[in-house]
């Protein structure tokens, strides 16, 4: 019996080529398609106030401190109004402010709670001191055209992290903010009090808010300047 060895055809591999291209497109396709949906996922919160409008934004990629025209190009933003009555705002993703004075700023910032936040000021301007509450800080970065950005990190008590006992209730943190830092002091700095029983009796000139004494805990607080 003779035995006799196909050979593919010239079109067989043809296909096969094409086919094996059309699987590597498809592939990488899918890559470019999975990292955007995880870049996406990623966004950023970017707030700042521009010709009296205040600009929400949601970010995916760094921005350049207070170049708003790259950031309505490169963001999705929408104009929103504050709420006349100070209510509770709270961020889950990094948050970035670009302000000009002390009250925009606090009406962006004053109780707001957010665990990353960056702050930018935009413009030579010489700020006053004030002291905004932003609670549950964990990591801030400040810069202006006077300073380099500088950056903080607050270490929290959190039983989920095994940071404080599981037994004990963990305490309520807020930090106080001096805006006058962004005059140009050379270093940003901290200094925390624990154990903290009674805001209005231990730092009685601090600005609070009623829901914060709505808590049996004790508190942890964090004077930034």
């Amino acid at each position: 019996m003779e035995l006799r060895v196909l050979k593919p055809d010239s079109d067989d591999i043809g296909i096969s080529m094409s086919f094996s291209k059309y699987q590597l497109f498809l592939l990488s396709f899918l890559n470019l398609y999975i990292m955007k949906h995880l870049v996406h996922g990623q966004n950023h919160t970017l707030i700042f106030s521009k010709d009296g409008n205040i600009r929400n934004c949601s970010c995916s990629s760094h921005v350049p401190s207070c170049c708003y025209s790259s950031a309505n190009l490169m963001c999705n933003c929408k104009t929103i109004t504050l709420p006349k009555n100070k209510t509770r705002l709270s961020y889950n993703s990094d948050l970035t402010i670009w302000f000009s004075d002390t009250n925009t700023l606090g009406r962006l910032l004053n109780f707001t709670f957010v665990h990353n936040l960056k702050l930018s000021l935009c413009g030579a301007t010489t700020l006053p001191t004030e002291y905004l509450a932003i609670p549950g800080l964990r990591y801030l970065r400040v810069e202006s055209e006077t300073i380099q950005e500088q950056s903080l990190t607050i270490t929290h008590c959190d039983v989920k992290d095994g940071l404080c006992p599981e037994d004990t209730s963990p305490p309520f943190h807020i930090s106080y903010l001096d805006t006058s830092l962004f005059n140009g002091l050379p270093l940003l700095k901290s200094y925390s009090v624990e154990n903290v029983s009674s805001m209005a009796e231990q730092f009685p000139n601090l600005p609070f808010s009623s829901w914060i004494f709505a808590t049996n805990r004790s508190y942890i607080v964090t004077l930034i300047y």
